[in-house]
């Protein structure tokens, strides 16, 4: 083989098992160590934002800011984040209410909840709009990345210290993400309903069983027929291994959508400081 074959086959070789040209490692070992480097740590502070998008879009009301603390690996404070008419940020205390940063308090509701990790599953320690929180759980994300079915390469633009990973679910994988934790929705949405009927009729009970069964089958319908693709970029700090940031891009899209850019669109972007 001839010098300028062999390196050409060389550069495939290297495209191909995610290794940058300059002799870097691999982008699946440069993860691994990352969240290696988050399993060491005590405790670690975040802030992020999610929001919905329709036909590139963003839906104004399905913004959302959140912050939290993971404590002792396997506990989270996560609450949520709003601006307030002077554009000062406000974080929802313990108790519900919304604290300025400075400390002075305002009495708008707020969402707060608590994590724990019991059994190989994160359960919120309040149901309701709060329990929901624990979708952002960033923990939880970064654990979706430990999948085997996953496509690591590194993205271009990676400053000094820092390189950027892509992770990509196979199109199984990500469908399957979607149905758990639609599943996990539905059945928060049963424990309140059964909750609030407690003290309805037989009849009443019924109704509302009967709607949950319709609407489930639908939503498992829906998921069936669907194209679902769950792209994430890690940003890491390879001085340290550690991530500091991760963007997460969930798409959907039905049968008959000519457009790409048609369809739904999740994105969460969570930053990570803080280390202990």
């Amino acid at each position: 083989m001839s010098y300028k074959r062999r390196v050409s086959a060389v550069l495939a070789m290297l495209l191909l098992s995610g290794c940058t040209v300059s002799g870097g490692k691999p982008a699946a070992e440069e993860l691994n160590l990352a969240l290696a480097g988050m399993d060491g740590k005590d405790a670690v502070t975040f802030e992020g934002s999610a929001a919905l998008l329709i036909a590139g879009k963003p839906v104004p009301e399905s913004a959302l800011y959140y912050g939290g603390k993971v404590q002792d690996h396997n506990r989270i404070s996560l609450y949520s984040l709003l601006p307030d008419e002077a554009g000062e940020i406000r974080t929802a205390s313990e108790e519900g209410s919304m604290e300025k940063l400075g400390g002075s308090k305002a009495s708008t509701p707020a969402l707060y909840t608590k994590l724990e990790k019991k059994n190989g599953e994160w359960q919120p320690q309040q149901s309701g709009e709060a329990g929901r929180l624990a979708g952002l759980n960033p923990l939880q994300q970064l654990e979706e990345l430990q999948k085997p079915d996953t496509q690591v390469t590194e993205e271009s633009g990676s400053s000094g210290g820092t390189r950027v990973l892509r992770i990509r679910l196979s199109p199984d994988a990500a469908k399957r993400q979607l149905s758990e934790e639609l599943e996990r929705e539905m059945q928060a949405i049963r424990q309140e309903s059964d909750a609030e009927s407690a003290g309805q009729t037989a009849e009443v009970k019924e109704a509302m069983n009967a709607l949950w069964t319709q609407k489930s089958k639908e939503l498992e319908q829906r998921i069936d027929e669907a194209e679902v693709t769950s792209v994430y970029f890690m940003k890491v700090d390879t001085r340290h291994s550690l991530p500091k940031r991760l963007t997460w891009t969930r798409t959907i899209r039905y049968p008959g959508m000519r457009d790409p850019a048609a369809g739904e669109a999740y994105v969460t972007k969570v930053d990570f400081y803080g280390y202990q």
